[in-house]
């Protein structure tokens, strides 16, 4: 058996726990999510959200609809698009030089 260079052994490791982490979205941590990029609602059924809005995932998708999660913000339900949550908030770097 021939193995893969060290990088591609590593980005097989990376991409495996990737995946598990996707899997476990709003499943994990009592189903609270954050949104990663802001949304605005175009349906009623929809909920608006802005990017760090913490959200809890209620269902997740089924088989014929899987990209879209009913969730909570507040004392608001509604759906949400999943590819636009993360584990955490997505953390914004500063513009603005370190070093002077």
């Amino acid at each position: 058996k021939k193995f893969g260079t060290p990088d591609e052994e590593g980005f097989d490791g990376c991409s495996e726990f990737l995946y598990s982490i996707q899997e476990k979205l709003g499943i994990m941590n009592n189903g609270v999510v954050y949104a990663v990029f802001g949304y605005e609602a175009h349906n009623q059924d929809e909920l608006t959200f802005d990017n760090g809005d913490r959200i809890v995932v209620l269902r997740k998708g089924d088989d014929t609809e899987r990209e879209w999660w009913w969730s909570r913000i507040d004392d608001r339900e509604g759906y949400v698009p999943r590819n636009l949550l993360g584990l955490y908030p997505r953390v914004n770097g500063n513009k603005k030089s370190l070093v002077e």
